[in-house]
């Protein structure tokens, strides 16, 4: 039996944690995300080296896209790493491992590597779960074509069912999944699952109370800064080429600064979640935060 989320107390202690730990939290992020950057423009470089003069002339050469797929899975494992370990130190930072500011964070020790692996079989796990679920719907949806007309009654409440319960299982696996990994130091699934247990619409509560306030003041700030973005005018028929192009458009109109803009919400948006899955995860366990190391006595 575990205990209740306390809903109030964990929002609270979600936005407290990102505001109060600000600049712990750009120094958790930036070197992690440097180094990302810099392995993926050496990669690009040994790669994909046409790559660069394809984006700056808007030519693309789509005859051996293997190359750019490649680039993409690597990237993508990078940029997987660089989350896990990101979200290894702001969990440290929220359950007390480090009381002090931090100013620059990189590691590649156990613990990320269990983050990652916690995240791969969870992602495992709702991929097979959602992979019967869809077979099941489909099932259901087919044979309702027996009802004609009718169908529709049985084919809505089917699709709703099976998406409501993916998320059901999402949420019960992944919101506690970080906490459990830094805290317990162990890939653990079935606990952060018994942990959600009796609290989904809680953590459900919480989820969306940091994360969709804080998500729609950063949307209405960036459009009154930078303007809407450009949209992408294509006509009824197009080509791979035309499309890299509308899409080039699009992100070239971004400006430095709006990535930087993007960059600092993405720390604020990891500060609540983390935040509040802390605070969330102490209340529940019975766990406390690590206790701030007493100042050595002056002689």
């Amino acid at each position: 039996m575990t205990g209740k989320v306390p809903v109030g107390r964990a929002i609270t202690d979600g936005y407290a944690f990102a505001f109060r730990n600000f600049f712990s939290l750009l120094g958790t992020f930036w070197l992690p995300y440097l180094v990302f950057v810099l392995v993926s423009l050496g990669l690009v470089w040994l790669i994909a080296p046409d790559l660069p003069r394809m984006l700056a002339t808007q030519d693309f050469d789509l005859r051996d896209p293997m190359r750019l797929v490649r680039l993409a899975l690597l990237v993508g494992v990078l940029g997987f790493i660089a989350g896990c370990m990101v979200a290894v130190g702001v969990q440290r930072k929220a359950q007390g491992f480090h009381p002090r500011p931090v100013w620059f964070w990189f590691s590649l020790g156990a613990p990320v590597w269990r983050m990652a692996a916690a995240f791969f079989l969870a992602g495992i796990v709702i991929f097979l779960i959602a992979l019967v679920t869809a077979g099941v719907c489909t099932a259901i949806w087919f044979g309702a074509g027996r009802l004609g007309g009718a169908a529709w009654i049985v084919r809505v409440p089917d699709v709703c069912a099976g998406a409501a319960f993916l998320i059901y299982v999402m949420v019960r696996l992944l919101f506690f999944l970080p906490a459990v990994v830094v805290a317990e130091n162990k890939i653990v699934l079935e606990r952060a699952w018994i942990l959600g247990g009796h609290n989904f619409w809680r953590i459900l509560i919480v989820s969306i109370a940091v994360v969709v306030p804080a998500a729609i003041a950063f949307h209405v700030l960036a459009w009154a800064i930078f303007g809407p973005a450009a949209s992408l005018r294509m006509g009824p028929n197009v080509g791979a080429r035309e499309i890299m192009r509308a899409v080039l458009f699009n992100v070239r109109a971004a400006s430095p600064f709006a990535l930087l803009y993007e960059f600092l919400e993405r720390i604020v948006l990891v500060g609540v979640t983390n935040g509040a899955m802390a605070s969330a995860y102490f209340a529940v366990s019975g766990r406390g935060p690590e206790p701030t190391p007493a100042a050595a006595p002056v002689a």
